[in-house]
């Protein structure tokens, strides 16, 4: 009687073991997808603060030097930790109460890498 007792439960810790696999499985997938949605959250909150600190830095640049259209300048991302962060500022046109700036911005976590390369009109005080 203690043989078949012995029998019955190693197949009953065999079967846990293979359910409890499973589980894992369905676990594993369901949390490289919520992995994969907090990195694109994150790389677009890091895409949104560039831009917020590259049309920052246009204002400001074209309040001190008034028309100040010109050449691509480069700027410094490193305040945003990420390691592979590029923000180039470009002003593109200055009018008397609009300014158009074109923004490029790259930043990347993981193998996964968000690039952009927009336009924005920034109303300037008068």
């Amino acid at each position: 009687m203690r043989k078949r007792n012995a029998g019955f439960l190693l197949t009953l810790v065999i079967v846990a073991l293979a359910m409890m696999g499973a589980v894992f499985f369905v676990l594993a997938g369901g949390s490289n997808i919520m992995l994969f949605h907090a990195d694109t959250a994150y790389l677009q909150a890091t895409e949104r603060n560039l831009v917020a600190s590259g049309l920052a830095w246009a204002r400001m640049k074209i309040s001190a030097n008034g028309n100040a259209a010109g050449e691509p300048v480069s700027l410094s991302a490193d305040a945003f930790d990420s390691p592979n962060a590029k923000l180039t500022v470009q002003i593109m046109q200055v009018q008397t109460n609009q300014a158009t700036i074109r923004i490029t911005t790259s930043c990347s976590k993981g193998r996964r890498t968000l690039a952009a390369c927009r336009d924005y009109t920034l109303d300037l005080p008068q």
